[in-house]
């Protein structure tokens, strides 16, 4: 591209940062599409330019979830399973009787959620994957993080599994997951570690920036403190970090499956921390609770 052309792309710029709020920030990786920065107060990385329309229109819509498990197939079941773990973490913290999925997908928590009692209710930017949850008989709605279509205090828990990352105004979008939790309602979410050691160390060449892959997509990177820091900020209480609790509604059917609940966590729990020592952990997954 000519120097004078480029001069002619439009670039969408954000001077804040999304947790803390504060200006002074540092490069962290840059590429003449996009340029990620970090705060230098709370150490958030985040997207400060990026080119306009980068993304195709429809990115979102079929062609995007070609592939994925979308029937009664084995890894269909396997994202089921994983899901019900997921709930099951927040029915730790809170009774519940409805479960809203923020980013449904093609319905793998609302089936989790299904199977164990909850009135299921999912949210999508995609037009597909909604049609197809209400296919499989869901309520669904196409929507933004930043406008859930829900009344106030509907929910009693709200899931959001690597949909945070996806918007630069995470303050509206929980702002927003606040108002459709009941008190005391409980959010789970998980989104991609900053800290892992690939996207650390691989800065241009691993797909967590680059501009043909996540680095379109994505606009915060969150390590478990400024994940923290921001729920802290937007109301709610940090229950646990990791998938380290025995998981009860799971457990209750049998003595056999409260100790293997008891085993799992244990385990779980050495291994997240040797993970996190030596920066394994692709993910961080909090369970938060909402201030009453």
């Amino acid at each position: 591209m000519s120097a004078s052309a480029e001069s002619q792309v439009a670039f969408l710029e954000w001077a804040r940062c999304p947790v803390c709020g504060d200006r002074p920030r540092r490069a962290y990786v840059d590429f003449p599409a996009l340029s990620f920065v970090q705060c230098e107060a709370c150490a958030t990385v985040y997207k400060s330019r990026e080119q306009r329309d980068l993304l195709p229109a429809g990115f979102y819509e079929q062609g995007y979830f070609e592939g994925r498990p979308s029937g009664r197939d084995q890894r269909f079941e396997r994202r089921v399973r994983k899901a019900m773990g997921e709930i099951a973490d927040a029915l730790n913290f809170t009774s519940a009787q409805t479960v809203l999925d923020v980013g449904c997908s093609l319905g793998y928590v609302l089936e989790a959620g299904r199977r164990l009692g909850l009135k299921s209710v999912g949210l999508d930017i995609s037009e597909h994957a909604v049609t197809r949850c209400r296919e499989l008989g869901f309520e669904a709605e196409v929507g933004t993080l930043e406008r859930l279509p829900f009344s106030d205090a509907r929910f009693d828990v709200v899931v959001m599994k690597h949909v945070l990352e996806h918007t630069p105004e995470p303050e509206r979008a929980l702002e927003e997951v606040c108002r459709v939790l009941r008190p005391g309602g409980v959010v789970v979410l998980a989104v991609p570690n900053v800290d892992y050691w690939k996207g650390d160390k691989r800065r241009t060449t691993y797909r967590y920036y680059r501009p043909d892959d996540l680095g379109a997509q994505h606009y915060v990177y969150y390590s478990e403190a400024t994940l923290s820091n921001r729920l802290a900020r937007s109301g709610f209480e940090v229950m646990v970090l990791g998938k380290v609790l025995p998981r009860k509604r799971l457990a209750e059917g049998s003595v056999v499956h409260r100790v293997s609940e008891s085993v799992r966590a244990l385990l779980w729990r050495a291994g997240r921390g040797l993970a996190r020592w030596l920066s394994l952990q692709r993910e961080v997954y909090v369970v938060a609770l909402r201030a009453r």
